[in-house]
């Protein structure tokens, strides 16, 4: 069996994060599997880029800089929450798509791959959702919206009123392609497996609920003097509450604004006197004061170990994202025992169980953010909590029995395919 994974990059996001650890666990069961990226960031001698460093570079760069120039018709679309696939920068390797029984695509945005570009391959293809993109056209996450059930445009995501705008064109453009791909789709939550199948340009396929996994080797629990040692933390009895994304302080859909009130609320009550909230994903910056609350942002952190001494260092994890399919984070934070306190959004109730190993607070409920922080760091459940939370880990996202299930469901396309 010989899989060939082809995304934007191997590391710097949370898709390709979770991408890589499926390559990683397959070749841990002894499968040939490739990682081949627009962009190789990792030494790992399995990963091989689609394009010369240089070259690759440039082309990225290129194909971005026209990609967004296509958004400069749009001046009232909201941030970054669309990619156009207008231009692509990647070129995958011949000899290893000929080689390759299947092809599985992860996060192809960014300008590496258009979806016309995949109709070339001539192979089964699996696609692992990280977010909506595949099958909108072009928003990531489309929040209220819900014209990708029918047809893309006008697109609210683009400040339009056009029905033939650039989400219109795209959304016609993937349908062309699709048409013409023998294509399984993996959903990592039950709310993406949904939205996929309310899809216009999926809810015909095959779709397949897989979850992420983590190694549960690596994000394990620890004792959390040591850690909090380890990281020039306080070692005393104070609260630390940690909180982390890509892009923590700047995306708004990870809900940092929530937060900031629950903070404010939390910091009132008895439970928060002398807390103090770690922020990692953001700025690096100086320490601010939330109504006496500390909080220390402490900026990306790539190094794995140490970013799971931080989950082992901390009393809480919150994930108040306001839309997601499976954050890293919550699995990463439950494999090292440490409780988790959400937003009931998107695929995250999937791993967090309300009021057994952590909290689940309604959609932008600040309050009961606040409320669910206050009910976690109650002594009586703190054992109760981690206990639960490690469980949770180890029966539902364990790397090794997500590698294969993925294993599992490439044998079945290879021996569909031959059988024809």
């Amino acid at each position: 069996m010989r899989i060939l994974h082809l995304a934007q990059s191997d590391g710097g996001g949370g898709a390709h994060k979770a991408a890589f650890r499926v390559h990683r666990g397959l070749c841990d069961l002894g499968i040939t599997s490739t990682f081949h990226p627009g962009i190789k960031r990792s030494d790992d001698p399995d990963v091989v880029p689609a394009c010369p460093p240089v070259a690759g570079q440039f082309l990225s760069k290129l194909a971005s800089w026209l990609d967004m120039r296509s958004l400069n018709a749009y001046p009232n679309r909201r941030g970054d929450v669309f990619s156009p696939a207008r231009f692509s920068s990647g070129r995958p390797r011949r000899d290893l798509v000929s080689a390759a029984d299947v092809i599985c695509l992860h996060w192809i945005a960014g300008s590496f791959l258009r979806p016309s570009d995949l109709t070339r391959f001539g192979k089964p293809l699996v696609w692992l959702l990280h977010d909506l993109w595949p099958f909108t056209g072009g928003c990531h996450f489309p929040g209220e919206c819900r014209s990708f059930e029918q047809r893309c445009g006008p697109c609210p995501s683009l400040g339009s009123s056009d029905p033939d705008d650039l989400a219109g064109r795209d959304f016609a453009a993937r349908e062309r392609a699709y048409a013409a791909l023998d294509l399984t789709i993996v959903a990592p939550s039950r709310w993406m497996a949904d939205e996929a199948r309310r899809s216009a340009l999926s809810g015909q396929r095959r779709i397949v609920h897989i979850a992420n996994g983590i190694d549960l080797q690596r994000y394990r629990p620890m004792a959390r003097g040591a850690a909090r040692q380890r990281l020039d933390l306080p070692t005393e009895e104070r609260p630390v509450l940690l909180f982390g994304a890509m892009s923590a302080t700047s995306n708004a859909r990870k809900g940092y604004g929530p937060l900031q009130q629950a903070l404010r609320l939390f910091a009132r009550t008895a439970a928060g006197h002398g807390a103090m909230a770690v922020v990692f994903g953001g700025e690096a910056r100086e320490r601010q004061d939330i109504d006496g609350l500390q909080v220390v942002h402490v900026g990306e952190i790539t190094d794995e170990a140490r970013l799971a001494c931080l989950y082992a260092a901390a009393d809480v994890v919150i994930a108040p994202s306001l839309e997601d399919n499976l954050p890293n984070v919550i699995l990463e934070a439950l494999g090292c025992a440490t409780p988790v306190v959400a937003f009931a959004a998107g695929g995250i109730p999937d791993a967090v169980d309300h009021e057994r190993n952590g909290y689940l607070a309604p959609v932008g409920a600040a309050d009961e953010l606040a409320r669910g922080i206050e009910w976690v760091l109650d002594p009586a459940r703190k054992a109760g909590l981690a206990a639960a939370a490690r469980e949770t880990a180890e029966r539902r996202f364990d790397i090794r029995q997500c590698a294969e299930r993925y294993r599992d469901l490439f044998a079945g396309l290879i021996a569909d395919r031959a059988a024809v």
